[in-house]
């Protein structure tokens, strides 16, 4: 299954606070949980997505906190991600390791916000005119399910702020066991 998701906003190094990483989770959940009305997940988004799971069937909705989390990529699901990335940003090309923070670390904020938060508390702020989906639709369960990252770093012509970016992130997700659960996906 191969898709894109686009990261729209600012993107900080390493020393990002979690409610930065909380905020790109927001911002992509539209996109996935518009996946998951899509094929081929539309077919299996019944039972996949059942809180508590139906008749012995895998779910991939964790609890924590009271908070759900539908994460798309999964252990249970024997699932992982390879990812690239397409980082348009104000830093002209060549200049990945200085201007704006260096590309890995922003690099790693951005996989931190692809991923469930640790606890569900994780830099989370509660917002009362917009309060958290449930389920809240997030890419992985754990960012140590990305196998393979590529990054392509391009400049943003268009005027914006220093940490602004504009990610396409393509996703290819692979199966490391054919399973009943994962067959559709």
């Amino acid at each position: 299954m191969e898709f894109r998701l686009i990261y729209e906003g600012p993107l900080l190094g390493q020393s990002a606070r979690s409610p930065h990483k909380w905020e790109i989770r927001r911002a992509l959940h539209p996109q996935l949980k518009r996946l998951w009305q899509q094929q081929p997940l539309v077919n299996v988004a019944e039972t996949l997505l059942a809180f508590p799971p139906r008749n012995g069937s895998a779910s991939v909705i964790v609890e924590k906190d009271g908070l759900r989390f539908a994460p798309l990529v999964t252990r249970r699901l024997n699932l992982y991600a390879e990812v690239s990335v397409l980082l348009f940003r104000q830093q002209p090309r060549g200049t990945l390791i200085t201007d704006g923070g260096d590309i890995d670390n922003r690099l790693k904020t951005l996989l931190d916000g692809l991923r469930m938060p640790r606890g569900a508390n994780e830099g989370r702020q509660t917002l009362l005119d917009t309060p958290d989906p449930v389920p809240f639709f997030c890419l992985l369960e754990d960012d140590s399910l990305v196998t393979k990252v590529t990054v392509e770093s391009e400049q943003l012509l268009r005027p914006a702020p220093p940490d602004a970016v504009i990610a396409v992130i393509s996703v290819h997700v692979k199966k490391t066991v054919l399973s009943h659960d994962n067959m559709a996906i």
